[in-house]
């Protein structure tokens, strides 16, 4: 999901928490809720879809990690 969304050039630093909810910086304009459930839908991410979408205020982190893990299908 995260490949599909991060082509639109408006998504900038796109992250996921383990609860699924997704941060990102917005670039020139923020993409409207329609537009990303349609680069899903697109990008055949089944029945992922986008339900919410609003600003919030996060403390700068001191550092960002992505972890990769294997085995859990």
């Amino acid at each position: 999901m995260r490949d599909i969304l991060e082509k639109d050039k408006n998504l900038k630093h796109l992250i996921f928490d383990t609860t699924g909810v997704g941060y990102f910086e917005a670039g020139k304009k923020v993409p409207e809720i329609a537009d990303l459930n349609l680069a899903l839908s697109k990008g055949r991410a089944g029945n992922v879809k986008v339900t919410a979408l609003k600003e919030v205020e996060l403390p700068k982190a001191e550092a960002v990690y992505e972890v990769a893990i294997s085995g859990l299908g």
